[in-house]
């Protein structure tokens, strides 16, 4: 069922940005940094390194949803975020607020789409959440 939905927001996305502009030599990609923040009860927020996106071309974040593994039922996603255009450097940071129930201190695992222009890009990733004061 998520990928189903995963896919038709793809879609949306791929329309809603139109014409892909000139590609560079290099193809985009995507990581994501293994800290994640615990902003509020109910706010967690991701740090994203997009590269080699070329300028003017949209930046979205599709899809994005991860979990706590020691705490069953912990999540924290997020759908179709958009950003500014591309400023065409080779490396743009992007933050991700994400609804959660995130704890500080757990290890978190995710998975998620970030697009640039029409290229998606698969993104996953691991690490462990803190809290604003660094805990």
């Amino acid at each position: 069922m998520r990928l189903a939905i995963v896919a038709a927001m793809a879609a949306i996305v791929v329309a809603l940005l139109g014409a892909a502009s000139a590609r560079s030599s290099t193809e985009p990609s995507a990581t994501v940094e293994n800290i994640a923040t615990v902003v509020t009860a109910n706010v967690t927020n991701f740090e994203f390194n997009l590269y080699d996106c070329p300028a003017g071309d949209e930046i979205v974040i599709v899809d994005w949803l991860a979990e706590q593994p020691a705490r069953p039922g912990n999540q924290a996603e997020a759908a179709l975020q958009p950003y500014s255009l591309s400023t065409g450097e080779q490396v743009q940071h992007l933050t991700l607020s994400a609804a959660s129930d995130f704890i500080a201190g757990e290890r978190w695992e995710g998975s998620g789409t970030v697009a640039c222009g029409t290229v998606l890009i698969p993104v996953s990733g691991s690490g462990q959440t803190k809290s604003l004061n660094g805990v």
